[in-house]
């Protein structure tokens, strides 16, 4: 569904799943989509994503001028905006605070990404970067600097940023990144073990995917 609608559709979209499935409190979390190689569009400060409208989107320039910046748009900008500025293939920035994967970036939880398929396939590495106060470009030039070309951040004692080559894309990715930290915290809660497939099986996965032409948004 998400693959198929404008960025603004899905971001709107993007917002009501996530609060359908959980992984939205209050008013945290913000979301962004490319429209232009110079262009993009973010949720407005304080808004409540599972109630995002159309208007609620802001567009903001990809540059460093005083004017691209609007003083409506997310105070996480800076975030988004250093992320698009260092990957031109980026079409779409997630930042949310699910309640497993925000345990993880508060705690020293390693998060394996070769228990299961999915997210050998979505996650790849998974990135932690140090706290930093939120709002400032420190925390968005670190975030930035930290993906690298990986999809997925853990910002310690904040969140979760994920990206993608659509809206689509990142939403799924952060899906699956809550979805690893709910079962690994389960699975310590319940003194087990979780056995991984090894990186060699996780890389053979993940090249009999991509060779043949598939994608991380296939399911």
């Amino acid at each position: 569904m998400l693959a198929r609608m404008r960025p603004s559709d899905a971001l709107v979209a993007a917002g009501r799943l996530a609060g359908q499935r959980g992984l939205l409190w209050g008013t945290s979390g913000n979301m962004s989509a490319r429209v232009a190689a110079d262009r993009f569009i973010m949720t407005a400060r304080g808004t409540m994503l599972d109630t995002l409208s159309q208007d609620d989107l802001i567009l903001c320039g990809i540059g460093d001028a005083p004017e691209e910046t609007p003083t409506e748009a997310s105070s996480e900008i800076q975030v988004h905006r250093r992320i698009y500025q260092l990957r031109a293939d980026v079409q779409s920035v997630i930042h949310l605070s699910p309640p497993y994967a925000t345990l993880a970036a508060c705690t020293n939880l390693d998060l394996p990404t070769d228990l299961i398929p999915e997210p050998v396939l979505y996650l790849g590495r998974i990135v932690r970067v140090p706290y930093i106060q939120p709002g400032s470009d420190d925390l968005g030039r670190a975030v930035a600097q930290g993906i690298g070309q990986e999809s997925v951040v853990l910002m310690e004692n904040h969140g979760a940023v994920t990206v993608g080559a659509s809206v689509a894309e990142a939403f799924r990715r952060m899906e699956v990144l809550e979805f690893l930290a709910r079962l690994l915290v389960t699975a310590r809660n319940a003194d087990l073990v979780p056995l991984g497939i090894g990186p060699d099986a996780a890389d053979a996965l993940y090249r009999s995917v991509y060779a043949t032409g598939g994608s991380s948004s296939s399911g």
